[in-house]
């Protein structure tokens, strides 16, 4: 019997990235999930879910050191990344604790998986990736060819106009 298909979900303690684990070791695939911290109990949960025992693998990994993502998705035929650094104290310059860090642990993810010749990444983000278009019409159902406008989020300030395209611009 062939080995279970290998996927990577980073941020896996996350809300979003947590049913995903769930639903991916329902569909018999294996998953290493990368966790800034394993052993916090906020994690506890994946470990109790159906499968995990022999399909879930905990890697402790930060979107923002690319030598702790290797080793999670080495060997992963896809990946799905949901993490992002999340700052501890008070955001004061959303810039540089949001969106820079944003930023550089989505390249991290691109790169390690380019690296590893990972065959298909999924990268989730936000509806601020698609919200801020003005010319979109109103009765049509956003969808991968709808992208907020880049022109219009600088000239409006919407501050996260550089995190928005970075896998449009990297990708």
């Amino acid at each position: 019997m062939a080995p279970p298909p290998r996927v990577c979900v980073t941020g896996g303690g996350g809300f979003i990235a947590s049913w995903l684990v769930k639903l991916l070791l329902s569909r018999g695939y294996a998953v290493h999930a990368t966790l800034r911290d394993p052993g916090n109990p906020k994690n506890a949960h994946l470990k109790e879910l159906d499968k995990a025992p022999e399909n879930l693998h905990l890697f402790k990994a930060d979107v923002l050191d690319y030598d702790t993502l290797t080793p999670a998705v080495e060997g992963c035929e896809g990946v799905f990344h949901l993490a992002t650094p999340v700052p501890e104290d008070k955001i004061v310059d959303p810039e540089s604790q949001v969106l820079d860090t944003a930023v550089k642990g989505t390249l991290n993810v691109l790169k390690v998986c380019s690296a590893a010749k990972v065959q298909k990444l999924v990268v989730m983000s936000s509806n601020a990736a698609v919200d801020f278009n003005p010319n979109w019409p109103q009765d049509i159902i956003k969808d991968e060819s709808c992208w907020s406008d880049k022109e219009f989020c600088k000239e409006n300030g919407v501050s996260n106009a550089r995190l928005v395209f970075c896998c449009q611009d990297y990708g």
